[in-house]
Order: C-alpha cells, then structure tokens, then sequence
C-alpha cells in the first residue's frame, strides 16, 4: 500500500550517522500540537539513540567476518533462483484482489508443507491468512523468528494487477526462512520460525489488525516482511506510519422506496447521502489543515423512477495522530446523524479499518540498510526517513519488535502497471533475492547474537512507553479545543 508521500507524522532525527551530537527532532512534526505534546518525549528518544548508537553498530555488524552467516545468504540464493523466483513470477502473472487470493495460499501452503512447516489456513477467521511454523529439532528454547509475506493484488481498469509487487514478499520469505531452517538443524540452534500469511493489504479491513487482534502474532520475538519500493531507505527510529493515521468509515443510509410520481411516500435515502457529503465539505474550514479526508459515494439507489431508499458513503479520514483524528471522527458522524434526521432516514455507521502509527527501531532500520549497502542494493538513499512501523501493521510494531525492508525494485511508482512490469525483469528479480538476503540476515544476527537481541528488546520496551506518553501528551493538549 504505497500512496504519495504523506505528512511527516512524527520524524525523530536522531541521527548516528555522524559524530556529531543528536540532531534535535522537534523541528520535524508535523504540527505545532506534536511539536509541544512530544517534546520531552523526543528529547528522550534522542537520548535512547544516542546510547544505542545504531549505526555504528550495524556497519561493525554487516562488514564483520561471519562464514556462518555468509553460508546462510549463499543458500538464500540458492532457494531464491531454486524455485522462488519462478514462484513470485507465477503468483504476479496469477493476480488476486484481496481476500479472494485462493491460488497463491493454495500454492504457497502446499510448498511450505513440503519443506516441513505445520500450516493452519483460515487463522484469525480470515480464508486466505495463514500461519506456517516450524520448530528446530534442538527445541524451542530460543527466538520465534517472523516473516510476513503478501500475496494480493491491485484492483485495476484492465484487471487485478501486480503494482505493488506482493507477488515477491511471500517467496522473499519463504527463501530466507528456509536458509535459516537449514542452519539451525545443522547446528542445532534452538528456536522457531513462523511465517506469517497476511491478505488483503491493500483492501479493508485490514487483515494484519485482525490477526493482530485474535493474538495470531502472539509469540513472535521478532518481525520482518519486505515491500516494493524505488529507492532502498530506512527509517528514523520513532513513531509513525506509511499514509497517516486512517479511520475507514462506512456510512449505510436507509429510506423507504417509492415511485417518484409519488415521491413524498417514499424517503430518499440518497439526498440524506449528498447532504451528508456536503456537510463534510462545509466542515473542512473546521478542522485542522493537515486533515485529509476523501469520499466517494459508491451507492445511491438502483432506478431514477424509484426514490433510492439505501445509499453508501465512503470515507478515509487521515490525520498525523490518533487523538485529533478520532475528533474528525466524531464530528463527521454527527454529520450524518443530522442529514438522516433532516431527511427522515436512518444512518448506519460502521468502521471498517483503523491504521495507526507504528514504531520504528533504530537498531533493526540500520542493520537491515547496512545490509542493503553491502549486497550492493540500488538507489541508496543516506538521509534517513520518517518514522513508519513496519507499513499498515501499526498495532502489531506496538508490542513486537520488527522491521520492513526495502530495497528499490522497480524504476516505476508504485500502483502502476509499470511496476507490474518490472516484477520480471533484472531489476525486480535482483532486489526480491536481495530482500531475502536482508531478511535472513537481520534474523540471523537476532538468532545468534544475545547482545544485539538484548538491544533490540530494550529500545522496543523503552519505544513503547514512550508512545504511551506521547499519546497521552497529544490528549492533554487538545483537552482544551476538543470539550463540548
């Protein structure tokens, strides 16, 4: 899910890439309430930063001698132009939309079975999710290692397409996971690995919360997944996320039909709709400016001679934080309230998706980029970028440490059936291996380095307090602009 660049949410500069003394971050929030509700707040992610000396750290780590790890990377690309390459091109020649990607799990499952993974299909209540596990023969007292893998595709004019590339992110996966399920029979390195398959990204709700929320990830000590990208990035260490925070509201209005000869015996369930949707334009000037709200009006009845009695308003409400948000939120249902009551109709108000800020570990955004540098990735970019989680899985950054890796994969935006094209090219097929041999290596060095487990668990405990005053700061400023 790639839109435009969005609104900095909460970009924390802590650099370590320099010697110099962190960088304050305060200048980089996207409003003036964020700037004052998280400066303590920064100041101490600063400070976590600069202990943890991220950067440093990961070079000494990705430039270090290792023939274990070396061995690990050679079987990722071993698995990768084995038979994952010719998977991730199948599945982007076979797209399916979301929650209807019935051939990719059906394939996908079936090969993870026959390399020895226990998979259950339909986790969390979802047809097309699952979870695959594997547990190492020396036991399971060590690190649940944690891949996320897409499969669904774009909803397209000519087509379900590829756009996004999630063609690759499972056989990503699968190849990294299955080098590292080699290294720790051969070595008898206790543990488990899971790899998770999450649909539907791409349309709501979304399934990543769902999963999340049935405790489906519940287990994992770490996550990584890799996405389609033009330009090999990490991310600040902080909070935040790809799009903004994003409530998905569906607004259900309800009438009674009528022959329109006879229109006063009938309620029109579509004038309350254009009313709603006009309210909210005339609501705009109300809210804050970094407010983004788009709507579409995707059903208004089936006949002009019948008065509609039903009529669907769609809306994504995004803002930099929660707490506004939930504001936008609740005005906007007012809105609706009133256009029913003004029409004589009823209004059904359902939340589809919630997507939320995440957090973004410097220790874990370092490595995976000081990874990418060394393999040699294309369209390096040295500035660090805002804060993102780990994509939509906002909630599930909040309490398991992770990362997302991005290698630049196509010389085309993402959406576009130009990327769909470069899915088979030189250049897709280099970063999907590339995005493997990152994933297997920050696993791998979680796997077997107690130091750099201990770092990571510590800035992810530490992060998460953090958030939980930041939060509570945002509610403390907008108290007094947000009471009746």
């Amino acid at each position: 899910m790639r839109p435009s660049p969005a609104l900095v949410v909460l970009s924390l500069a802590a650099s370590s890439l320099v010697a110099s003394p962190v960088l304050s971050s305060l200048g980089a929030q996207s409003t003036p309430t964020e700037r004052a509700a998280a400066a303590q707040v920064l100041t101490e992610i600063d400070a976590l930063q600069a202990r943890i000396a991220p950067a440093p750290l990961a070079r000494r780590m990705a430039e270090r001698a290792d023939a274990d790890r070396d061995r690990v990377l050679a079987r990722v690309e071993s698995y990768w132009t084995g038979g994952m390459q010719g998977l991730s091109d199948w599945i982007g020649r076979h797209p399916e939309v979301g929650f209807k990607e019935v051939l990719a799990v059906d394939t996908l499952t079936k090969v993870l079975r026959a390399a020895g993974f226990r998979v259950d299909t339909g986790v969390a209540g979802l047809h097309t999710a699952f979870v695959a596990r594997w547990d190492s023969p020396a036991g399971t007292n060590g690190p649940t290692l944690g891949l996320i893998g897409e499969y669904d595709a774009l909803r397209g004019t000519q087509g379900d397409f590829h756009g996004d590339q999630h063609n690759a992110q499972s056989p990503v996966a699968i190849a990294a996971a299955l080098a590292l399920k080699d290294y720790m029979t051969e070595k008898r390195v206790p543990g488990r690995i899971a790899i998770y398959g999450t649909p539907g990204e791409e349309v709501d709700p979304p399934a990543k919360t769902i999963m999340w929320r049935a405790g489906v990830f519940k287990g994992a000590d770490i996550l990584v997944r890799s996405h389609s990208t033009t330009r090999t990035t990490r991310a600040r260490a902080g909070f935040g996320v790809c799009c903004l925070n994003i409530n998905s509201v569906k607004y259900v209005f309800k009438g009674r039909p009528s022959h329109q000869m006879s229109s006063w015996n009938g309620r029109n369930a579509l004038e309350a709709a254009v009313m709603f949707y006009t309210a909210v334009d005339r609501l705009r000037p109300s809210f804050r400016p970094e407010a983004s709200i788009q709507g579409i009006i995707p059903e208004g009845g089936a006949a002009p001679n019948v008065v509609p009695d039903r009529a669907r308003v769609e809306y994504y409400i995004r803002y930099p934080d929660e707490i506004y948000l939930a504001h936008i939120d609740s005005m906007m249902a007012n809105a609706a309230r009133g256009a029913a009551l003004a029409m004589g109709v009823e209004v059904e108000i359902e939340h589809v998706g919630e997507y939320r800020d995440g957090i973004s570990l410097g220790s874990l955004e370092e490595l995976q980029f000081a990874y990418a540098r060394k393999l040699g990735a294309p369209k390096l970019v040295d500035e660090a970028e805002r804060p993102s989680g780990y994509e939509e899985s906002g909630w599930v950054s909040r309490e398991i440490p992770g990362v997302g890796v991005r290698v630049a994969s196509s010389e085309h935006a993402n959406h576009t059936y130009e990327m769909t094209a470069d899915n088979f090219t030189a250049m897709g097929h280099t970063a999907f291996l590339m995005d493997a041999k990152v994933e297997a290596a920050v696993l791998f060095d979680f796997l077997t380095n107690a130091s750099f487990r201990a770092t990571v668990q510590t800035e992810q405990k530490t992060m998460a307090a953090l958030f939980d005053r930041y939060v509570a700061g945002l509610r403390e400023a907008y108290a007094p602009e947000l009471k009746p």
